[in-house]
């Protein structure tokens, strides 16, 4: 019967077989990546596509899962303007359930 002290590697022993990806620079097969720049990472949303997202967002949300031919639909609900986006989040969010 062999106990768990039998069948573990000290630390010092495994350190050789992963000090190969431990230390890549030692080795020069490998480099470190440098930081994502935000302003490459990230693209801006237009205004019709924040309200079309938000639209989105408040219909799930209720519950309500848009079904596939209601894309037109929101898409041109998004592209009407803040004044009308602003209407139909507050028609869709003040709703009760019956």
């Amino acid at each position: 019967m062999s106990s768990y002290s039998d069948t573990l590697t000290p630390a010092q022993a495994a350190w050789p077989l992963c000090g190969r990806y431990a230390s890549a620079v030692e080795y020069g097969d490998d480099y470190l990546l440098p930081p994502p720049d935000p302003a490459q990472r990230l693209s801006t949303l237009s205004a019709t596509d924040h309200r079309r997202l938000d639209l989105y967002a408040a219909l799930t949300v209720r519950g309500i899962a848009p079904l596939p031919g209601d894309q037109h639909a929101v898409e041109s609900i998004s592209s009407l303007g803040d004044e009308v986006m602003n209407a139909v989040l507050r028609w869709v969010t003040n709703t009760t359930n019956c």
